[in-house]
């Protein structure tokens, strides 16, 4: 899932844990996050069950707007125009 939170440059943490008190009863990886002065880009991985529902409440948030989802997160970040992380 990807999304776009409007608060200014964040740092991975603290994506992390604006995500977590949106989303306090759903487990969610956070694959990558880049942040811009205009607002961070993040991309989420929430299981297929738990999808509809974390859209829902993330999109009550005015600050947090879903972007696009897929089931892999190699479109998710061909759609919000994020490369891909070199391998370590």
């Amino acid at each position: 899932m990807g999304l776009r939170i409007n608060k200014g440059e964040l740092s991975r943490d603290s994506a992390s844990k604006i995500i977590e008190q949106n989303l306090p009863d759903i487990n969610f990886r956070l694959f990558d996050c880049l942040s811009f002065q205009s607002g961070t880009l993040v991309i989420i991985r929430v299981t297929l069950q738990n999808k509809e529902i974390a859209r829902r409440k993330l999109n009550l948030n005015p600050e947090i707007e879903t972007v696009t989802t897929s089931g892999k997160i190699r479109l998710v970040r061909e759609r919000m125009g994020i490369p891909r992380p070199p391998r370590k």
